[in-house]
């Protein structure tokens, strides 16, 4: 792939597009981008959350392919709508779930699926920090249109990573608030999934914890497996690494694994990270493109996440549990 256009009217970061990128073309608007830009095949829309249906019906419209950062849309319904307008115009649509490819994930996943914990019954998974004086923006706003807070924020990863690792939901329990600004969008929230399989997820969002660890504790029948520190690849492109780096996803901390056996020992042994591979999302996207064929992360999943969401909505607002019937599976 060829980075070939940005959109953005800041001053600053058109002079760091050009900078980063020479030669590329900056545009003021998405309507413009398409309007000039004819030989463009893929539209990323990493805007604010309230824009993100909008640009991709433009670029879908257009005949572009799209990737969408996360969530996709407000609603489950919106969400259906935007993959029958790509279908219908012949194109793709791909949300950037980029967390499945984090290190931590991928390590939890491997051991859950080797079978070496048991049967899993429970995993606590969190995204949490502490900025005491809110960033402001859209992020922490309360209007329903700007899609901010930390529940579909961090909760729109710990959803789908959630799904992947127990399965199909049939209930949940939630609650999201806001602590540091009454007034602005959710900055703390706990959503507690009801598998079908009878296994449990507690997730947690926060911008007001002082702790973040450990990132994923699972619990097996016969043993569980903690990851404290999380992936690293966010913190290493703020900070100007690039992908390309010949270390990029390793991380410099184990797993640990617990293990018991039928006289009621325990084995406690280091499990190496399988390094993160954001990159590899992008891979898929290209492959699917070129191939016609299915993309990383089926649309029909974040369907499936944004029925999680909108119902740990309803139940925060509610203080009930909410059923979902049919169950919220992914393919």
């Amino acid at each position: 792939m060829q980075l070939r256009s940005v959109v953005t009217g800041e001053p600053a970061r058109i002079a760091q597009a050009i900078d980063d990128h020479p030669g590329i073309r900056v545009h003021a608007t998405i309507d413009e981008a398409l309007a000039d830009d004819a030989d463009i095949d893929l539209v990323v829309v990493a805007s604010a959350n309230r824009a993100h249906v909008s640009n991709a019906r433009a670029a879908i419209a257009a005949g572009k392919h799209v990737v969408v950062d996360k969530p996709l849309a407000g609603t489950a319904a919106q969400a259906q709508a935007l993959a029958a307008q790509a279908d219908a115009a012949g194109v793709q649509l791909h949300t950037f779930q980029n967390r499945r490819w984090d290190s931590d994930f991928l390590t939890l996943a491997s051991v859950l699926s080797s079978g070496a914990i048991g049967t899993p019954h429970r995993v606590e998974s969190r995204f949490e920090r502490l900025r005491v004086e809110p960033k402001g923006g859209w992020r922490e706003s309360s209007d329903p249109m700007d899609l901010g807070g930390v529940l579909l924020d961090f909760g729109a990863h710990l959803v789908d990573q959630a799904l992947m690792l127990l399965g199909p939901v049939s209930a949940v329990d939630a609650y999201a608030r806001s602590l540091r600004n009454p007034g602005a969008g959710d900055d703390d929230m706990m959503i507690v999934l009801t598998h079908v399989s009878g296994a449990v997820s507690l997730l947690v969002g926060s911008q007001v914890s002082a702790f973040a660890v450990p990132r994923f504790t699972a619990l097996g029948t016969r043993g569980g497996l903690r990851i404290g520190p999380s992936d690293s690849q966010e913190e290493r492109l703020r900070a100007g690494s690039s992908p390309g780096a010949a270390d990029w996803g390793v991380e410099a901390f184990d797993a640990e694994l617990v293990t018991g056996d039928a006289d009621g020992r325990l084995a406690v042994r280091a499990v190496p990270m399988i390094p993160g591979d954001w990159p590899r999302f992008y891979a898929q996207v290209g492959a699917a493109i070129s191939a016609g064929s299915a993309g990383p992360v089926p649309i029909t999943d974040v369907i499936a996440n944004l029925r999680v969401l909108e119902a740990a909505a309803r139940s925060s607002a509610s203080r009930a549990r909410i059923r979902l019937d049919p169950p919220a599976s992914h393919a």
